[in-house]
C-alpha cells in the first residue's frame, strides 16, 4: 500500500473508535432495530430480497447490515482492520448474517473472485480512490451480468467551496477555493474536526478530488451502461465544506440543504449502471 493509502488506514483504524462512541455513527439506533439507509438509495435500488450485495468501503458495516435487514446477502468490504473488527462483532450481536472481508478495494480481486447482482457505494467514498478508472474496472469485475454499479455520494461541485466567514458582521459567503479538476497528487489534510463528531480532531488523511464527468467516464471506460445519473440540492450529511449554512429540508426528513437565500446548488448525486449481458 503506497504512503498516503497507508495514512488513510490509519485515519480509518482510529476513526473507528470515535464513530462507535455515544451513538455519534447511529449505532445505538441500528441495534434498536432501526435503519441506516437513507431514502433515496433504498427507494433508487428498490427490493433487494434474496440479491448478492457487494458494499464497497463499507467502513463498520452499518449500510451493509440494514441491506441484509432488508433481504440482500450481503458482503462488506473495507481496508481498516479496526472497521471490520467491529463489522464482524454487530453483525454477531444483531444476528445478521453477513460477510466481512479486510481488504484496500483495489486489492480485492486478490481476496474475493464470485460476482454479484449488486455492487454499493455510498457517502463520501469517492475522495478516498486516487484512481476513479480502476475503480469503475475493478467494481465491474464483481457484477453479474445485468448487475447493477449504484453510487450515492456528496457531488464534486461542492468540494470547491469551503465557508469564508466574516467575524466583523457575522456574514457568511460561498466562495470557490479548491479546483473542481482531479489532480493526481491529491490534497493531505494534517487534522480535521471529525465528520461525525464535531467536538472531536481526526488524524492526518490524503484526498482527491474528481469532476462529475471524471466519475461517468470511469463507468463508461469499464464498460457499464448508465441507466441515470440525478443530482440532488440536498444531501444526507451537513456537508464539512457548508457546515455553518446547511439547515434541515423539512419536507424531505433526514436531509439538508442550503438556505433559500442562496440559489440551489447540487450537493449530492446518484448513478445506477448496468453491466451488460454476456
Amino acid at each position: 500500500m503506497n504512503a498516503p493509502l497507508e495514512l488513510n488506514r490509519r485515519h480509518w483504524d482510529e476513526v473507528t473508535g470515535i464513530h462507535a462512541r455515544n451513538n455519534v455513527y447511529g449505532i445505538d439506533d441500528f441495534k434498536a432495530g432501526g435503519c441506516r439507509l437513507h431514502r433515496v438509495e433504498r427507494e433508487e435500488l428498490g427490493d433487494v430480497s434474496g440479491k448478492t450485495l457487494l458494499h464497497l468501503q463499507c467502513h463498520f458495516g452499518l449500510d451493509t447490515l440494514s441491506w441484509a435487514r432488508r433481504g440482500a446477502i450481503v458482503t462488506g468490504v473495507d481496508f481498516s482492520p479496526e472497521a471490520i473488527g467491529l463489522a464482524r462483532s454487530l453483525a454477531k450481536e444483531a444476528g445478521i448474517d453477513a460477510r466481512f472481508i479486510e481488504s484496500d478495494v483495489y486489492a480485492l480481486h486478490d481476496r474475493l473472485s464470485e460476482r454479484f447482482d449488486i455492487v454499493f457505494m455510498s457517502y463520501g467514498v469517492l475522495s478516498w480512490l486516487p484512481d476513479l478508472k480502476e475503480w469503475a474496472r475493478m467494481a465491474g469485475r464483481f457484477l453479474k451480468p445485468n448487475g447493477v454499479f449504484y453510487i450515492v455520494d456528496a457531488h464534486p461541485f461542492i468540494h470547491v467551496f469551503p465557508i469564508d466567514i466574516d467575524i466583523t458582521d457575522g456574514s457568511k459567503e460561498l466562495r470557490p477555493r479548491f479546483p473542481y479538476f482531479h489532480d493526481p497528487a491529491g490534497i493531505r489534510w494534517d487534522m480535521n474536526v471529525d465528520y461525525a463528531d464535531g467536538t472531536t480532531k481526526t488524524p492526518p488523511q490524503h484526498n482527491w478530488q474528481h469532476s462529475m464527468g471524471d466519475v461517468v467516464n470511469a463507468f463508461v471506460g469499464a464498460g457499464l451502461r448508465i441507466e441515470y445519473l440525478h443530482e440532488f440540492p440536498y444531501c444526507a450529511w451537513k456537508v464539512v465544506a457548508f457546515a455553518e449554512l446547511v439547515e434541515p429540508f423539512s419536507e424531505r426528513h433526514g436531509y439538508y440543504g442550503l438556505p433559500a437565500r442562496f440559489p440551489q446548488l447540487p450537493l449530492m448525486f446518484s448513478i445506477k449502471a448496468a453491466k451488460p449481458a454476456a
